[in-house]
């Protein structure tokens, strides 16, 4: 025998409560009837008052509610094995924390915004192991391949652009990281479709101004894996600013003849990667823009919904029997029938 709610264990004391209310209650209950008059007027006045009803109806209501606190333990017997089959697809998030994150043309900061997106996309995509790759300058695998989703959110809350060893935004070595995470994984069940995301404003500040994120892609598309990308910011731009030591704004990045650097979302690099990564669907959509006012998540999940899924873990999970109602029935019947007995026998003439 197994106890289903052991963490309900506590309520032990609801039985042990009234019980010590009844006794308190019979003591206040004598000192009253002792000041009530003499032997032979309260004698008279309680003649049709029967202390073992009383104490019937207690002790009926004290044992239902006995078996009710152990009916809310959920006692179980027996088992049976259960296979469980988890499919879904193995997921690579590559999460750009350069600086032009830090813009705010998507409110509160892109940065903030993408970790928002995040935070409702792992919530919502079930069975899918997922895997985080930060990147700026240098990419880097920050989770591997988990369906611990809480593991993915702990990591994001830490990214903080400041603590980049080496800042820009280098697409393509985010894209190489994120491939060679998901081919390295040692899987090798067939059929296992493998997807990378970007979530990114798309700015690639690295040496070939994206031709280098142009070939990684077609890398990705020959290992088979597919390319996703969220475009986080507005075509109109928003200058990037900078923070001192304190986390205090400190002006805006600026260019060699002084004027303030404009960061804009870069969709049309985004769209040529992810058809680079995908040739043979050209028309599909895999690049879902986001400036903070519309619904990107449903459509990222919907798209990687299509994805073929297979079963990524299979394992056994015992069923044990539920036998609660065995003892929540006489409970039941036990309350009912205290409610049925008075405390009062008929009054002979």
């Amino acid at each position: 025998m197994r106890w289903g709610s052991p963490e309900l264990f506590w309520l032990t004391v609801a039985p042990l409560a009234a019980l010590l209310l009844w006794v308190f209650g019979a003591m206040a209950r004598r000192r009253l009837i002792a000041r009530m008059g003499t032997a032979a007027l309260i004698g008279r006045l309680l003649s049709t008052y029967s202390p073992q009803r009383r104490l019937t109806r207690q002790f009926l209501s004290g044992l239902g509610l006995v078996l009710l606190v152990v009916a809310l333990w959920r006692p179980q017997f027996g088992r049976r094995p259960e296979a469980l089959h988890r499919t879904g697809i193995d997921l690579a998030i590559a999460f750009d924390i350069s600086k032009s994150m830090l813009a705010k043309d998507v409110p509160p900061s892109r940065i903030d915004a993408a970790r928002a997106v995040l935070d409702e996309l792992t919530g919502r995509l079930v069975g899918d192991r997922m895997a985080l790759v930060p990147f700026a300058g240098v990419a880097f695998t920050q989770s591997p391949l988990t369906d611990d989703t809480s593991a993915i959110k702990l990591y994001l809350n830490s990214l903080d652009p400041a603590k980049m060893p080496i800042g820009g935004t280098n697409l393509a070595m985010a894209i190489d990281e994120g491939v060679k995470l998901l081919a390295g994984s040692g899987d090798k069940i067939s059929g296992r479709s493998r997807a990378l995301l970007l979530l990114t404003d798309g700015e690639d500040v690295a040496p070939g101004q994206g031709e280098a994120a142009r070939k990684s892609a077609q890398k990705a598309a020959e290992a088979g894996v597919k390319l996703f990308a969220i475009g986080v910011g507005t075509q109109v731009g928003e200058p990037i600013p900078l923070y001192d030591a304190n986390g205090q704004h400190a002006g805006y990045q600026r260019s060699t003849d002084g004027k303030p650097i404009y960061s804009k979302l870069n969709s049309k690099l985004l769209e040529e990667l992810t058809r680079a990564a995908d040739p043979g669907e050209p028309n599909a959509v895999r690049v879902f823009t986001y400036d903070g006012n519309q619904d990107v998540v449903t459509p990222i999940v919907n798209a990687l919904d299509q994805l073929q899924k297979t079963t990524i873990e299979a394992s056994i999970r015992h069923q044990y029997g539920e036998k609660f109602q065995w003892v929540l029935l006489p409970a039941f019947l036990l309350l009912l029938a205290e409610l049925l007995v008075s405390e009062r026998r008929k009054k002979t003439s």
